[in-house]
């Protein structure tokens, strides 16, 4: 890795489903882990979002690299298991001198290390916190706005169930939102709130890359109303609305295949083309990377 710092935000994703992991020969191009993102920051700062089956695949790419120690900042949209359900089996937590902040929304519940680490409880884990050799601190979030060096993030809440939280970094002219796990009803709906669509939009305004939720196709919503996920047709409204430059298609379900992500994807885009929309859409596929320059 090179010494030289310079102003870069390299996108890469890890795993890009949701709810469960799934291997197969029909989901080999877009990759069948659950939800892992990381964001490196000016060949310095590390960001990883989300600690789905994905995070196993970064922890190998840090070893195949050589990168060490790792100081990274762990942020966590929410607890639910398929965002949490490879933490340990982060290999990086094992090592000493490795040091990781995990950040997560908390609604005042429980702690915060019990939200994340309950899973490694006896009997369902054989190891405990108290054994993993890295240095781990722990942040609870709610709606807020902060500066980690010269780093800002900003956070929101989204229509999810529990307590979920959507992220904006910005770092100097860049900046990269993830906003997973979020419903975004529809404008006939009784649960339709035009102050919480007007509070995203202008969340992810002009943002570089907006990495959402975009788990059904429109068909596939209408029967699934109310569990907290999103369909094609809003998302892209959303985000041409934002004049968002890329729009990133992300947690997919586990029924859907490689070909039934294609289909997605040539649906936003087609949507957005209709709309006369600036906005490039994509749909990213495990161990791609997007560079901001």
């Amino acid at each position: 890795m090179s010494n030289t710092f310079n102003n870069d935000f390299i996108i890469q994703f890890w795993g890009v489903r949701g709810n469960l992991p799934v291997p197969g020969l029909e989901t080999i191009r877009y990759g069948g882990n659950t939800c892992c993102t990381t964001l490196h920051i000016a060949n310095k700062y590390w960001l990883i979002f989300d600690a789905g089956s994905g995070i196993k695949r970064f922890a190998e790419y840090l070893s195949e690299s050589g990168i060490k120690p790792l100081s990274a900042k762990l942020f966590i949209s929410h607890p639910h298991w398929d965002h949490i359900n490879a933490l340990p089996y982060f290999d990086p937590l094992y090592v000493k001198g490795n040091e990781l902040e995990i950040l997560i929304g908390n609604d005042g519940s429980m702690p915060v290390e019990q939200l994340v680490f309950g899973q490694m409880h006896y009997p369902h884990f054989p190891i405990t916190l108290k054994e993993l050799s890295a240095t781990l601190t722990f942040r609870q979030l709610q709606t807020e706005s902060f500066e980690m060096d010269d780093i800002k993030i900003q956070t929101i809440r989204l229509n999810h169930p529990g307590f979920c939280l959507g992220y904006r970094i910005q770092y100097q002219d860049k900046s990269f939102c993830y906003i997973t796990d979020n419903e975004l009803p529809l404008r006939n709906s009784p649960d339709f709130s035009q102050a919480q669509e007007d509070a995203l939009i202008q969340f992810i305004d002009k943002t570089d890359v907006l990495l959402i939720d975009t788990a059904y196709f429109d068909e596939e919503y209408k029967v699934r109303i109310g569990w907290g996920h999103a369909c094609v047709s809003q998302v892209v409204d959303i985000a041409d609305r934002a004049n968002v430059e890329r729009l990133c298609l992300y947690h997919h379900c586990p029924h859907q295949k490689d070909n039934d992500i294609d289909l997605k994807l040539s649906t936003a885009q087609s949507l957005l083309k209709s709309k006369h929309s600036k906005t490039e859409c994509l749909a990213p596929r495990e161990g791609e990377k997007l560079i901001i320059r």
